[in-house]
């Protein structure tokens, strides 16, 4: 095991993401203040997130392959959250401050991993500055995004730099190598493409460091004890709904993959992956992608010079990323669809840290510490005037409609809705109101069609008595709540009308 120096980050590097996202804090104060609804995919995961409050969630969100995520981890840490901050107006508020803090733990561990490397406070300012430039596409949301794939944007940021530093024969950051590669396989499906053979691929390379001379050193056991107990807290949750089901959710995702003989064409593959490194430049798509994303990384390939040994490894590392998220995109099962390879934007904002690393090689920064203070007060002010999160919006219609049923503590209410063209979104507006309801202590579900996108305990089959609330498109929208009869009521672009 190689003996690299341990370096603390400087108070005047951390305060640079510390005040940025307080700053986006600041611009978005309606998550202490304002009330929320959750609807859609909000509200299913929000279901999950009741349910890990309680310790009885096992898996993590649906996906359109009609099985789970792997894994609740993030579920159990925002249900935490949420008792944390009691005093937020709403729970989804909650859960958007909770991932603002997980992010900032994350990067902020990134960023002393690259510092204790690098030993240059211009590698952390230039990876934030890449960073930024990066998540261009999701910005300001992607801060407070509690969706499958915003979770693991900041986890694969940490796996990448963790892995660098992994491959250079230290044990010292394979715990955090650990915890990110958890965080990203549990919440996302595609990640086990991804992590396991970069894991492998990094278990090499720490082999041919002479990374394993020192496995019985105390550092060496506790590091991998300690790895190896958060991995088996993470799955235990999936191994009880595992062996407790049959066939279980891991059975069904290892039959999905194995089954998969999708092969995508190249050039439409070429191009949904490649887009991702182009898109923080709109000025670029005029170009071919594939001559910008090769310039991307012939620049560090080409100026290793300017490179310190640190940036050479991620550069190896970078290229077996693209490789891997390359095949994984000609056998991704149905369509490219874009959320489900946000973790490249993080592979392209470490590219755009090398290339800045090159370009600007020779660029000193002032020594004290008024730089990094204006810096950091700069970010403060970018954030917390632009960083305002449009997508936290209260939609009130669930709120008017349960208050409109009256419902009743010893009734049992089943959410209806058809899956033709006109109806069909109004599964956000039914799955809200199964959150609504299972918040405040009534008994809720779904009927059969819908039940992927619950947990079993907000299913019931068509037949089980119930009320049955039915939601429909109108043919005529209404801005006014409007009361049709003691049972029918029609708001905005919803209607509603319950049989018992």
């Amino acid at each position: 095991m190689q003996a690299f120096p341990e370096k603390k980050l400087p108070l005047s590097i951390l305060f640079i993401p510390v005040f940025s996202l307080l700053g986006y804090l600041a611009a978005n104060s309606a998550f202490f203040t304002q009330p929320y609804q959750e609807i859609g995919d909000y509200a299913a995961n929000a279901l999950q997130i009741l349910k890990a409050g309680q310790f009885q969630e096992t898996l993590g969100a649906y996906s359109r392959f009609v099985v789970n995520h792997p894994g609740p981890i993030t579920f159990y840490y925002l249900s935490w959250m949420e008792k944390i901050f009691f005093f937020v107006k709403s729970p989804h508020g909650a859960h958007s401050i909770g991932i603002v803090l997980y992010n900032l733990g994350l990067l902020l561990v990134s960023l002393k991993i690259l510092y204790s490397r690098t030993e240059d406070n211009r590698s952390s300012v230039f990876l934030l500055i890449a960073l930024l430039i990066g998540l261009i596409p999701l910005l300001p949301g992607a801060f407070s995004n509690i969706w499958s794939p915003g979770v693991i944007l900041f986890p694969t940021l940490l796996f990448l730099l963790a892995l660098a530093d992994f491959t250079g024969g230290s044990i010292r950051n394979f715990f955090w190598l650990t915890l990110s590669a958890n965080l990203i396989v549990q919440n996302q499906i595609v990640g086990i493409s991804f992590v396991f053979p970069l894991l492998a691929i990094g278990i090499f390379y720490f082999y041919k460091s002479y990374g394993f001379a020192e496995y019985k050193s105390k550092e060496f056991l506790i590091i991998v004890f300690c790895s190896i107990a958060f991995t088996i807290v993470c799955w235990l949750p999936p191994l009880l709904e595992e062996f407790s089901h049959s066939p279980g959710n891991i059975t069904k995702v290892l039959t999905l993959a194995l089954k998969n003989s999708t092969v995508h064409k190249i050039g439409p593959t070429l191009s949904y992956v490649l887009s991702y490194y182009t898109a923080s430049f709109s000025f670029l798509k005029e170009f071919p992608a594939l001559l910008v994303v090769g310039v991307f990384f012939g620049i560090p390939l080409f100026g290793k010079d300017r490179l310190q040994e640190f940036d050479k490894r991620l550069l190896t590392v970078l290229f077996w990323a693209f490789g891997l998220t390359l095949f994984g995109g000609f056998k991704m099962k149905g369509g490219q669809i874009s959320h489900i390879y946000w973790f490249t934007y993080i592979i392209a904002a470490l590219l755009y840290y090398l290339n800045i690393k090159v370009f600007f090689a020779k660029i000193e920064f002032p020594s004290n510490r008024s730089f990094y203070w204006y810096f950091a007060v700069l970010s403060f002010l970018c954030f917390a005037f632009y960083g305002k999160n449009q997508e936290f919006k209260y939609d009130d219609r669930v709120d008017k409609f349960v208050e409109a049923i009256s419902p009743q503590k010893e009734n049992k209410y089943r959410i209806l809705w058809k899956s033709n063209e006109k109806d069909f979104k109004q599964g956000d507006i039914g799955i809200g109101i199964v959150l609504k309801l299972a918040r405040e202590g009534y008994s809720s579900c779904l009927n059969e069609e819908w039940h992927f996108l619950v947990r079993d305990a907000f299913r019931c089959s068509d037949s089980e008595p119930a009320h049955t609330i039915i939601l429909e498109t109108p043919d005529t929208e209404s801005e006014t709540f409007q009361t049709i009869s003691k049972d029918s009521f029609v708001y905005k672009s919803t209607a509603l009308r319950m049989t018992k």
